[in-house]
């Protein structure tokens, strides 16, 4: 650690439980250790814990002195990290801890790794409130979900007790204040296409594909980021009838995250091989032209000889067929709101396949609106069936929406203003969020989603800031402690 995060830590819970949480491996599928970390916090501080089926956590603080009849609020937030690390780094999401450093106003990794800030800023607000001594505000749960990276399963599954309250801020949305979001579709289609014995005569080649910016899937869609395994399709289509023939393919990593890497496989006749070189060329220097790019981090899109011909590729019918079908998947934004934000878009997250065995394709769609989510996945399914795919969606969101006049956003905005002396913006975004799930569970329950700024997540570049920081945790404890004087409905029974 070095001395710059040292300083965080002095007098300030928030920061210390931040970098705790960097310390712990936690990607998704593995968050039994965290999990298991902040139990035993809970335990130090005599508070009430306990874990459903699903593996989420809910921790209890009773309310604090004359604070009894005040609203129940759940602090919400994901155990979970997208595991994602930059080229040539050698990382083990679940050994290592993440490398952190400060570089001006950011908490970051220096490009090495992800955070985690999504959501380890969440879960740090929340500790940092449900185990302090001198808080003064109505009875209090800390509600930390598994598996949001990937679907968000912890949510789907979660035990209906733990959403049992009158108010729930979500930590894990970085514009203040988020009053709705998209819901969200993911499936995965396979097929096993025909193969062939590759030419010997022919030279093997390895096109890599890197430096991509890549992002989240639902915050960035909009940005002119590209995708690798939608460049990549791209290009092999471009190729294909100069005689490249195709063995395997791996693009991108996970539904939720623009691919920003691609390697494929195949083998070139070689008296074309100058001229696919000469295409890969151009394309590189057109991409690096149009493309959103890091200043020292140029695209990079390269053929190299490889040692052997592989065994098989695949046939020229079935690459026609694959490729035909690859460069109609729906990516990007695909319609826009009246405002100019983005209403319905689709991630073709990851592209993987080799010759002679199982290709696939998955993607995620998400939408403001279930029945148009509904409609594109639907669509998109059937066009993967009829070029010989089957598929079907595996993780499936409802939207939140909005409610623009409910009284506890007029009460936050009131707080929000004489805690940091400005108006908030109230956003509706396109990342899926949690609540769209629990506002289907409890109809009652009240919602608002906020959280530090971040840039870059779900990349190596992702960082934190640190004076927003600050700003929401002093803006989260005037919330709580304001709610006794509301006029806020409490439920029945409380």
């Amino acid at each position: 650690m070095n001395t710059a995060v040292e300083k965080l830590l002095p007098d300030n819970r928030y920061w210390y439980y931040f970098l705790k949480i960097c310390s712990i491996p936690h990607p998704s599928g593995h968050e039994e250790a965290l999990r298991g970390y902040l139990a035993d916090e809970a335990a130090k501080h005599n508070l009430f814990c306990r874990v459903d089926r699903a593996g989420n956590l809910a921790i209890d603080r009773p309310a604090a002195a004359g604070f009894e009849n005040s609203p129940t609020v759940i602090l919400q937030a994901h155990l979970d990290m997208v595991p994602q690390q930059a080229p040539g780094v050698e990382f083990d999401f679940l050994r290592d801890p993440i490398p952190v450093q400060v570089e001006d106003d950011w908490v970051t990794t220096g490009g090495k790794t992800t955070l985690g800030a999504d959501d380890g800023m969440g879960v740090a607000l929340a500790m940092e409130l449900l185990t302090a001594p001198d808080l003064q505000c109505g009875a209090l749960r800390g509600v930390f979900t598994v598996s949001e990276e990937t679907g968000l399963g912890g949510a789907e599954d979660i035990a209906p007790e733990f959403l049992q309250a009158d108010i729930l801020f979500n930590l894990d949305s970085d514009v203040t204040f988020t009053i709705g979001c998209a819901g969200g579709s993911r499936f995965t289609a396979q097929t096993v296409p025909e193969c062939c014995a590759a030419d010997k005569s022919h030279k093997a080649v390895t096109l890599t594909l890197k430096n991509m910016l890549g992002g989240h899937s639902g915050v960035d869609i909009h940005r002119n980021v590209g995708s690798a395994a939608v460049v990549m399709g791209k290009l092999l289509a471009g190729i294909s009838s100069l005689g490249f023939a195709l063995s395997s393919v791996h693009a991108g990593t996970l539904a939720n995250a623009i691919a920003r890497e691609a390697v494929v496989c195949g083998t070139v006749p070689p008296e074309r091989s100058a001229e696919i070189a000469a295409v890969i060329e151009k394309y590189n220097k057109e991409l690096n032209a149009v493309l959103e790019t890091a200043p020292d981090a140029p695209v990079i899109l390269t053929m190299e000889s490889s040692a052997a011909i592989p065994d098989t590729v695949l046939t020229p019918e079935a690459q026609e067929n694959l490729l035909a079908v690859w460069n109609r998947l729906p990516h990007g934004v695909l319609e826009k709101e009246c405002d100019g934000s983005t209403g319905t878009s689709s991630n073709l997250g990851v592209v993987s396949g080799s010759s002679g065995s199982e290709w696939q394709f998955t993607l995620l769609v998400r939408s403001l609106y279930d029945a148009r989510r509904n409609a594109v996945t639907n669509e998109t399914l059937e066009l993967l069936k009829n070029y010989g795919f089957t598929g079907a969606v595996d993780s499936a969101y409802t939207s939140w929406e909005p409610r623009r006049d409910s009284e506890l956003l007029e009460f936050a905005c009131r707080v929000y203003k004489d805690v940091l002396g400005k108006e908030p913006e109230r956003f509706v975004i396109h990342g899926g969020l949690e609540p769209g799930l629990f506002c289907g569970m409890n109809p009652d329950l009240q919602m608002l989603s906020f959280a530090p700024a971040t840039c870059a997540v779900h990349s190596p570049q992702e960082k934190l800031s640190i004076s927003d920081s600050e700003n929401i945790r002093k803006l989260l404890r005037a919330l709580l402690e304001g709610l006794k004087n509301t006029l806020l409905p409490i439920r029945a029974g409380h």
